[in-house]
């Protein structure tokens, strides 16, 4: 049985302990929290109390959000005791910092997990089990008011194993708008196999988008995230138990089977660099 503690804000944590609490193989033990909940026999008052210390040493995994950020020095000690970390929120810490994760977590087998939505819906499982490479895909994401890194982060992400993250090659073009805010970003990403990534953003469009349309060999297909309408070679595709894989379970799997095959912060690394590598190309080359 694993013991997990809960370090954050309960009402946005909530969600996220209600499904890792669906592995048997799990106990939820303490919160070291911020926040009151208005109802006494609510989710905040049903899980004991800790201060962060105690909870760190009494727990074996934790899920935390960005509402109390740690010090890096107790995610640091945290890792290096070889306990285990479910980020439910994108991290807010540098480059630098998370390649010393990377590093601790090497050394101490702990599985280090950020969150990885788009990934793990059942279509992204598909394009990982069942498209050829090389590959085309044009990414369409348009967010409003959202932020680049809160658009780019999860495309990225996704990419882990369809063409991995990084690539041989990045081209950037992007407009900006009256008040010198980029609107409109297109990238386009080379891989040594001869897959192209070409991904088009915007944050000021009224009606958010979400689609994929790609080619591979003898493969035509067109995923639309908003409407749920996704189609192989014009045909409707149907989806298996191979495409549900659980986040949640994943990272418990990779916990108890001491593999850390569910410990993306390398992944996660390396798109952050992406993002610097991009962003740099945006103040050079916007028109």
């Amino acid at each position: 049985m694993l013991n997990v503690g809960i370090i954050g804000n309960t009402e946005v944590l909530e969600p996220h302990v209600k499904r890792i609490q669906k592995n048997k193989n799990i106990n939820v033990i303490g919160k070291a929290s911020i926040g009151t909940s208005l109802q006494l026999n609510g989710f905040h008052f049903s899980i004991p109390e800790f201060n962060k210390v105690e909870l760190i040493e009494r727990a074996d995994i934790f899920l935390i959000d960005n509402s109390s950020p740690l010090p890096f020095e107790m995610l640091c000690n945290i890792i290096k005791k070889s306990k285990h970390i479910f980020f439910t929120e994108y991290m807010n810490i540098t480059i630098d910092e998370c390649a010393e994760l990377v590093k601790l977590a090497s050394e101490s087998g702990s599985v280090v997990h950020v969150i990885n939505q788009i990934y793990y819906t059942p279509v992204v499982q598909w394009l990982n089990n069942k498209i050829t490479l090389p590959l085309f895909l044009d990414i369409s994401k348009y967010i409003s008011e959202a932020t680049f890194k809160e658009t780019l982060f999860p495309i990225l992400l996704m990419l882990t194993n369809i063409t991995g993250v990084h690539s041989k090659k990045v081209n950037v073009i992007a407009f900006n708008s009256e008040d010198s805010k980029t609107t409109f970003t297109n990238i386009r990403l080379e891989f040594n196999d001869a897959s192209v990534i070409n991904i088009n953003m915007d944050n000021k469009l009224p009606i958010d988008t979400f689609n994929i349309r790609g080619f591979s060999k003898n493969q035509f297909f067109s995923l639309n995230f908003n409407e749920e309408t996704f189609l192989l070679n014009n045909l409707a595709i149907n989806f298996t138990n191979d495409h549900s894989t659980n986040e949640y379970d994943r990272f418990v799997e990779s916990i108890q089977n001491n593999s850390q095959k569910s410990n993306n912060l390398e992944t996660y690394h390396s798109a952050m660099q992406m993002v610097e590598i991009i962003e740099k190309r945006i103040t050079q080359f916007v028109v």
